[in-house]
């Protein structure tokens, strides 16, 4: 019998017994003698189904004839052994995964899968393919440094102390001068950033039909999907995110690395101006620049692609020195194109951002955890999945993300 006639069979079967509990549920009563005895009827069919499916995949996975052959003919290394154990295991989970969220076994014992913090259940393969998609998709979300712990983080940062003790501001190495004449004193002082937790989630609505189509792939259907919203949320939030007084992570248009416009045309041709981005590129000390990268609003980049020199060359160039995979380069460093980024027509605003993103950090307090919502889109014949994540950040060296703050002055 083909896997595909006994997967849409059960759901079938699944999809009668939901309608008899909901109906019930709908009249406010209880189950009457029929009801249970069809219910439990299907529920047997679904069970004699389940186990002719396991047994099926098990005679597929077995086939030990096929495999003595090719250990005769060719002994596999340590190494090919090692990564075809981790296959099956990764394909143990996804499996398991997809069994959850299609038919709602929440079994803590399933490969891969354990009870979260909040009560549901983390599938380790799916967060780890998720969190590489959104690598993937968010560059800066790749760039910033993470630390994974729970409680408040704090980091500490050295800065200067331009205090009346410390005229440099700063350590600093100086000639003695005269004889017995004392060293100008120098000092830096620590401080600290602070980071928090903030909860949020992703919620994706999936048709029921969808899950019971064996063509598609459930899994990569919701990594995929999963990825978008969380590479985006992230995004933005490690951007502009609006800060700790509203309860939100703090993103790096909060640097005090500053470079103003210099004149109050809030338009993004005046942000695109050269002079204006070399100045920025500038404000970053020598020792960041290695990682560096621009960051900017899509209608300054267009004003920026459409500039040339004296000879009617472009200055933004493409596919140059193509690095972590942007193909725009401008003064020999990759350009990123954000949406979230703010637009340039008001004062105090900071399209474009340079700079290496390490000076981030990101406290991921709770990882991605997958929880079912069942019951809410039933009379819509889907299901609701939320992924949810606890995190916060900050900047926690100012010196190596600069921004272009539209403005006469900074």
């Amino acid at each position: 019998m083909e896997l595909k006639y006994l997967t849409e069979k059960r759901a079938e079967n699944q999809e009668e017994m939901q309608k008899i509990l909901s109906t019930a549920k709908l009249e406010k009563r209880a189950l009457t003698e029929e009801e249970i005895s069809k219910f439990n009827e299907l529920k047997k069919l679904i069970m004699e189904i389940d186990a002719t499916i396991n047994a099926e995949e098990e005679a597929r996975e077995m086939d030990l004839e096929e495999k003595k052959k090719e250990n005769e003919e060719k002994p596999a290394t340590e190494e090919t052994s090692n990564t075809q154990e981790e296959n099956k295991e990764v394909k143990k989970e996804e499996r398991a995964f997809v069994d959850f969220i299609v038919s709602g076994k929440e079994r803590s014992t399933s490969p891969g899968m354990s009870y979260g913090s909040n009560g549901a259940i983390v599938p380790t393969t799916i967060a780890k393919k998720i969190i590489e998609k959104v690598r993937e998709l968010s560059p800066i979300y790749d760039k910033v440094e993470k630390f994974n712990t729970k409680g408040t983080l704090e980091i500490p940062v050295y800065d200067t102390d331009p205090g009346v003790d410390s005229p440099t501001g700063d350590i600093n190495v100086a000639y003695q001068g005269d004889e017995f004449t004392a060293l100008v004193a120098g000092q830096g002082k620590f401080t600290s950033v602070e980071l928090k937790g903030y909860s949020h989630g992703a919620l994706s609505v999936i048709s029921r039909k969808l899950l019971n189509n064996v063509d598609i792939n459930v899994t990569n259907f919701l990594t995929n999907k999963m990825a978008q919203a969380f590479a985006e949320f992230w995004e933005k939030e490690l951007l502009v995110g609006t800060g700790a007084s509203n309860n939100h992570m703090t993103g790096a248009t909060s640097t005090t690395n500053l470079v103003a416009t210099g004149n109050t045309a809030y338009t993004a041709a005046n942000a695109a101006k050269i002079d204006n981005l070399i100045s920025l590129q500038l404000a970053v000390p020598q020792q960041y620049q290695k990682n560096a990268m621009w960051i900017m609003n899509k209608a300054v980049f267009t004003e920026l692609r459409k500039a040339k020199d004296g000879n009617g060359n472009y200055y933004l160039a493409y596919g140059k020195g193509i690095t972590s995979g942007f193909e725009w380069q401008f003064l020999g460093k990759p350009v990123y194109i954000s949406e979230n980024m703010p637009e340039p027509t008001a004062a105090g605003n900071i399209p474009v951002l340079y700079g290496d993103f390490a000076g981030m950090a990101m406290k991921i307090s709770q990882n991605l955890e997958i929880q079912l919502m069942r019951e809410k889109y039933i009379d819509k014949n889907a299901i609701g999945i939320v992924g949810w994540a606890e995190c916060d950040s900050k900047i926690q060296n100012h010196q190596m993300i600069a921004g272009l703050k539209m403005g006469a002055s900074v």
